[in-house]
């Protein structure tokens, strides 16, 4: 009895995923290995057959488990195969036969790791690169950035609040490489994306039960700023703090969640004449005449450090010495400066170790998100003015 009750919720669970696959929406253009100038990659069928495409005209075919190699040569994409060329194309358009139909990408020049993307991907000639384009529904985009943000074994409430911040995310920065013929790169200042939500069921399942939700500013109705970082370190930063500009959902807020978790601590230490020599370079004029003490504590986010009656922003220093966060109290021991670290990341918004722990907790998504978000409202994107742009 048992089995069986045990095999119709599986049944059930998969019907409700095929139901949400199949369910397609608005397409997002993501360019992809966007930090590089790839200027050769092989590209695969993987699960079934792939076909190319020219100006709306089949031309050729690329069977499960067989690889194309392209290159860029005299601003055009040259396919081979392992009889030779292909053919010489402006841009080409890969699609899969059917939903289960991958296409698997391998850069070459240079190399990179390979990776699985879904529904259709451009290949063209960009300045000096072949630019690689993602066209892919909305909701699997959000579930590949997820996977790729937080990675898999999460509580589904927590996946339900990440879906969410990152669908706001998408639409709140929906133009911002529309210059360049697509809506985002898959670079972390775009979110981070590495195609195909590969391990976890449960992320697509939580992804399509937010389908169409975002965070939006109970002032202007328009979707938020979803900041997050990796671990605030037990306070969140403002974004007043962090960027000078002043919003008032990404506020400071004490949170007890993330303190015992893995990046809530660290430490860096450095000798005191780096120290010394560092703080001159920036403004700093020692007395010799005068003991003086740089130690420094940060109980609470402050954004400068100050010794005597010189001050540096604590931002700065992290930047300059590649800290994990601008959290941190200084001590001098034995010629040595010890910085003692709380938190990783910039510390604004979503503080994501905190808000793993509020899911294992039995928190709601709804929640998570006004715990780390004031005065926001969830809305369904379709209720917004947004304009999205369209691509060719």
């Amino acid at each position: 009895m048992q089995n069986s009750i045990r095999l119709q919720r599986t049944i059930a669970f998969l019907f409700f995923l095929i139901i949400c696959i199949s369910a397609q929406g608005r397409s997002v253009w993501v360019s992809l290995y966007n930090a590089m100038q790839v200027r050769s990659v092989v590209v695969s069928a993987y699960n079934g057959s792939l076909t190319a495409s020219q100006n709306g005209r089949d031309q050729f075919t690329i069977t499960d488990g067989q690889a194309v190699y392209v290159i860029l040569a005299d601003n055009k994409v040259i396919v081979s195969d392992t009889e030779g060329v292909v053919g010489s194309y402006d841009n080409l358009i890969i699609r899969g036969a059917d939903s289960m139909s991958l296409i698997r990408l391998k850069p070459a020049t240079p190399s990179a790791e390979s990776r699985n993307y879904e529904e259709i991907v451009r290949l063209y000639a960009d300045t000096d690169r072949i630019r690689l384009v993602n066209q892919v529904d909305e909701e699997r985009y959000i579930a590949g950035v997820v996977e790729a943000e937080t990675g898999p074994g999460r509580t589904s409430e927590f996946y339900k609040a990440k879906a969410v911040i990152c669908r706001t995310y998408l639409y709140r920065h929906i133009n911002r490489h529309e210059s360049e013929g697509f809506h985002l790169c898959d670079e972390t200042h775009c979110q981070a994306y590495k195609g195909k939500c590969r391990y976890s069921d449960l992320i697509l399942a939580s992804v399509f039960a937010t389908r169409g939700i975002i965070l939006t500013d109970q002032k202007n109705s328009m979707p938020i700023l979803a900041a997050y970082h990796s671990n605030c370190g037990g306070e969140t930063e403002s974004a007043k703090n962090a960027w000078q500009t002043d919003m008032p959902y990404l506020i400071p807020l004490t949170d007890p969640y993330c303190t015992s978790l893995l990046n809530a601590r660290w430490t860096k230490t450095i000798s005191l004449d780096e120290w010394i020599v560092y703080l001159v370079k920036n403004g700093f004029k020692p007395n010799p005449n005068v003991v003086t003490d740089f130690s420094f504590q940060q109980l609470r986010r402050i954004p400068d450090y100050t010794v005597n009656d010189f001050s540096l922003p604590v931002k700065q220093i992290r930047n300059d010495w590649q800290l994990r966060s601008t959290f941190f109290s200084i001590s001098v021991e034995n010629d040595q400066v010890v910085f003692n670290g709380r938190g990783y990341g910039h510390g604004v918004g979503l503080c994501q170790e905190g808000a793993m722990e509020m899911g294992r907790k039995g928190y709601k998504y709804g929640e998570i998100i006004s715990f780390y978000y004031k005065y926001v409202n969830l809305v369904p994107v379709s209720s917004l003015q947004i304009t999205v742009p369209e691509f060719d």
